[in-house]
């Protein structure tokens, strides 16, 4: 029985999964906490870097053997460089929980870099950030957690099993110190020899040093959390158009008015059969009596940045994520003048832009067919807006947060009755989806947009008897759907494809809203090809619409001003 026993544990020992492990990492060879980080940085060069070196490809005119030195020379210098970045976490505390964390989080930007071909930057690191559970989802898949596996989970239980030397406390930092003079002497002696090919391509950094992981992501996150502590000691929101009232001319109109604002979400001008595109994606609207802005562009590549911008005082070339949320906006002056103010949300949230006005997500498990539990489409916006319009004694401006067209689950965007454009991409992975296929899905949800302001239209139409109604639809951004390889959206602005920045708006109004606003409608139509508006438009002309007077206002930027009858 002891025997039996004895043979049991030592089966035992010899299949238990600790026991195995203990077994491997004993027959590894130790290496110093130098050689791990360097080895470490090698991998990153070589595995994590794809869309580095495809950028690189783009960015370099030489020929020959030059071209191949030269990529030898980068190789060199980025393994240098990051080898300098991660050495100074190389102490026995800290250097396998921060190697582990740089493997997962870069095995994740190689993913969407290499799969959406996007960069990383500040704004996509708050896009990151501020993902809502229900868009994180949309953008697991297959090839996510393979990444995940592969250049995640496999590097990092390597680095814990690896057994690792590490030096007296002097001594490690007198060795760190010598090899982080090390890597700037090789820094030095690979750019030298290349300097005038470097130069230009450092200088604009958006085109490289984005793509580079993880300086892209550790730079981005140190700079974005440098924002967020200066924004937090900033002790309240800075008051805007704190003179803001209704105007004489605005309190003698006939009828209250009430506007319906629409944010869209990734819709691009030039898929719209409005703006000339060949497929017919606004069967609805172009039966309607709108004006269709053709030449707009937006504050920025990505909600984050667009919607706060759009609302705020502050132009593109002077806005900034501090700015916007350390100063009222748009919604706060309307407010403040005595307009009742709703904002309703189908997308992520507001980006603070209605934290101080009453506003209200759409429930995803609301009992309507507009929604599944998971989603709702976008005519889930109008469920009951009637009865509030209804209850309105004051002029009023009503904010709808579409969903549109946000990726990349393009399909979830429209019911299924309006999938007219066939056949579709039906999943995430985008580049493996044709470019018709891709096409024919993001057209189905422009088709759904147009269907939605339509019905909008329609209800401002039931409601033009009773107060003057008008209706401002245009997107915060666009979209890019496989166009030099590149996917969604939120690219830097500097670079940024057309696809992402111009953007349609279009605006309606009720039968007498002009007239009693004093504004020629043959003088506005006339502006609908105007080849300079944007976003930084939309604060001064809401203003201007609803007959609110304050300082803030700069009629150069009121689309409507210049076509008042008073200013004639």
């Amino acid at each position: 029985m002891h025997v039996a026993g004895t043979a049991r544990r030592e089966r035992h020992v010899q299949t238990c999964p600790e026991s195995r492990y203990m077994e491997i990492r004993s027959k590894l060879p130790a290496v110093t906490s130098t050689r791990l980080v360097m080895l470490f940085s090698l991998c990153l060069v070589a595995f994590y870097n794809l869309a580095t070196w495809h950028a690189l490809v783009s960015l370099t005119q030489l020929q020959g053997l030059k071209v191949v030195a030269f990529y030898v020379s980068f190789a060199f210098f980025l393994w240098a460089a990051i080898t300098l970045l991660l050495t100074p976490l190389s102490f026995r505390p800290t250097l396998k929980p921060a190697l582990s964390l740089v493997a997962l989080c870069s095995a994740a930007a190689a993913y969407f870099m290499n799969t959406y071909g996007i960069s990383i930057d500040t704004v996509m690191m708050q896009n990151v950030l501020e993902t809502n559970p229900g868009e994180a989802k949309a953008l697991l898949s297959i090839k996510l957690f393979l990444y995940m596996g592969l250049l995640g989970v496999l590097p990092t239980a390597v680095i814990w099993a690896v057994p690792v030397t590490y030096r007296r406390v002097l001594p490690g930092l007198i060795n760190k110190v010598l090899v982080c003079l090390g890597c700037g002497v090789v820094m030095t002696a690979a750019i030298a020899p290349f300097y005038s090919t470097y130069a230009p391509i450092f200088r604009n950094e958006d085109e490289l040093t984005h793509f580079i992981n993880p300086t892209n992501y550790i730079y981005a996150l140190g700079k974005l959390t440098k924002q967020t502590v200066a924004i937090k000691e900033t002790v309240k929101v800075q008051p805007v158009g704190t003179d803001s009232v209704l105007s004489l001319e605005a309190q003698q109109r006939p009828k209250k008015s009430l506007m319906i604002f629409v944010v869209g979400e990734t819709a691009r001008a030039d898929h719209f059969s409005l703006n000339g595109y060949g497929r017919e994606t606004n069967p609805e609207l172009k039966k309607q009596d709108i004006l269709n802005f053709t030449q707009v562009a937006s504050c920025g590549t990505s909600t984050a940045v667009s919607v706060p911008c759009m609302f705020s005082k502050f132009p593109r070339t002077d806005y900034s994520d501090k700015k916007g949320k350390t100063y009222e906006g748009l919604l706060d002056m309307l407010q403040r003048a005595g307009l009742s103010v709703l904002w309703l949300d189908n997308n992520s949230d507001c980006k603070g832009t209605c934290l101080r006005v009453p506003h209200s997500d759409i429930p995803k498990n609301q009992p309507s067919p507009f929604c599944d539990g998971q989603n709702c489409l976008d005519e889930s916006l109008l469920v009951g807006l009637q009865d509030y319009i209804d209850s309105l004694k004051d002029n009023a401006i009503i904010v709808l947060h579409s969903d549109g067209s946000h990726g990349p689950e393009y399909y979830d965007r429209y019911p299924t009755s309006m999938e007219r454009f066939t056949p579709v991409c039906h999943t995430n992975q985008l580049g493996s989806c044709t470019s018709d296929e891709l096409k024919n899905v993001y057209d189905n949800t422009i088709l759904y947009t147009d269907h939605f302001l339509a019905q909008t239209i329609e209800l401002l139409k039931r409601n033009q008897d009773k107060v003057d109604t008008s209706m401002i639809y245009v997107s915060d951004h666009g979209e890019s759907l496989g166009e030099n390889g590149i996917y969604l959206h939120a690219a830097p602005y500097a670079i940024a494809p057309a696809a992402q920045t111009h953007v349609p708006m279009v605006m309606w109004f009720g039968n007498a809203t002009l007239e009693d606003a004093g504004i020629d409608r043959g003088c506005l139509a006339a502006k609908q090809h105007q080849p300079d508006l944007s976003h930084d438009n939309l604060f001064h002309s809401v203003l201007s619409l609803l007959g609110v007077n304050t300082q803030e206002y700069q009629p150069a930027l009121d689309i409507f001003h210049s076509c008042k009858r008073s200013q004639g």
